[in-house]
């Protein structure tokens, strides 16, 4: 494994990564206050458990694949980044949306909405292929196990995060509910 002060500021940027709003983020919160607490912590966990075949991919060396693409990754961050804008442009449109225009409306479809809500995201991607690379040592083992053991952490890390999102999403159901001011604050966060 990588040395205390790379594990420590792979932690930092993971942990920065993990409470930094988004779609995963977004959809936990908004099925948590439309379909409750059970529903956004499924939802979590199908986040957590796509961040997890991120790890599989990330481990088998589709980032070593890809960085050997000239421009590959060039294209995905613009392709996400568009992803992104457009996310941004819908919400943007309908500030005032009930909870449920976004989230799922029970714990299994939670589960596969999360799922594919994570590995559809461009900021997780491209943490799997560009940054957690960065923080393997060939000399320290074989790569693919610290893949595996760092993108894990950071799968628990923010399931964990999204879990306690959801958890607070689920406390102010009927808030959000009754209140277009606070959807218009929670929506435009």
């Amino acid at each position: 494994m990588p040395d205390l002060a790379t594990l420590l500021l792979f932690f930092a940027g993971a942990l920065a990564l993990n409470f930094t709003p988004g779609p995963d983020m977004a959809f936990t919160a908004a099925t948590a206050a439309s379909a409750g607490r059970r529903a956004g912590v499924a939802a979590a966990a199908g986040v957590a458990a796509g961040a997890l075949i991120w790890v599989c991919a990330a481990a088998a060396g589709l980032a070593a694949a890809l960085a050997a693409l000239d421009g590959a990754l060039w294209v995905i961050q613009i392709a996400g980044g568009l992803y992104l804008l457009w996310l941004a442009a819908t919400t943007l449109r309908r500030l005032d949306a009930a909870p449920e225009a976004r989230g799922a409306p029970g714990p299994g479809p939670a589960f596969i909405r999360g799922v594919l809500t994570n590995l559809l995201n461009p900021k997780v991607g491209v943490f799997f292929l560009a940054f957690l690379p960065a923080f393997t040592d060939a000399d320290a083992g074989p790569v693919w196990i610290q893949t595996a053991v760092l993108g894990a952490a950071f799968a628990l890390t923010g399931g964990l995060v999204l879990v306690a999102v959801a958890m607070g999403a689920g406390a102010m159901r009927s808030r959000l509910a009754n209140s277009v001011r606070i959807r218009r604050v929670v929506n435009l966060l």
